[in-house]
């Protein structure tokens, strides 16, 4: 995993491999302290591109000084939202209430054929 970015395809039933993908690669880029969160947010991502999208989903990250910017391609133009949970032993629909929660800032890109997903991912600030 050299430079600054890295990209896969991520196949239907296989979303735990953007676990490993991300975690390999913020070792290689030496920002461990970066993997509990960067992890939660992109299997989340690749997770719902593949219920919701066409495999394969296309996992790319790019490290920008600090942050990590993490993207999921898929061939869906259905874009994500923040659902509303009534049932608080619902076991669905949070998968977008993680991501906000965790990431920095996240956002949605259309494209022909899709969309792309995308989150920052960085080390907390304190004041």
């Amino acid at each position: 995993m050299e430079g600054d970015s890295i990209q896969v395809d991520v196949p239907a039933g296989q979303a735990r491999r953007a676990r490993r993908v991300i975690t390999q690669a913020l070792e290689a880029w030496n920002m461990p302290h970066l993997t509990r969160g960067a992890v939660m947010v992109g299997h989340e991502l690749v997770a719902n591109a593949l219920r919701h999208g066409l495999p394969p989903a296309v996992l790319r990250l790019l490290r920008r000084g600090e942050t990590v910017v993490i993207e999921v391609g898929d061939c869906s133009e259905q874009v994500p939202r923040i659902a509303e949970i009534d049932n608080l032993t619902s076991t669905s629909g949070r998968g977008m209430q993680i991501v906000d929660t965790i990431a920095l800032a996240w956002g949605v890109r259309p494209h022909q054929g899709g969309k792309t997903v995308w989150a920052e991912i960085a080390p907390k600030v304190s004041y």
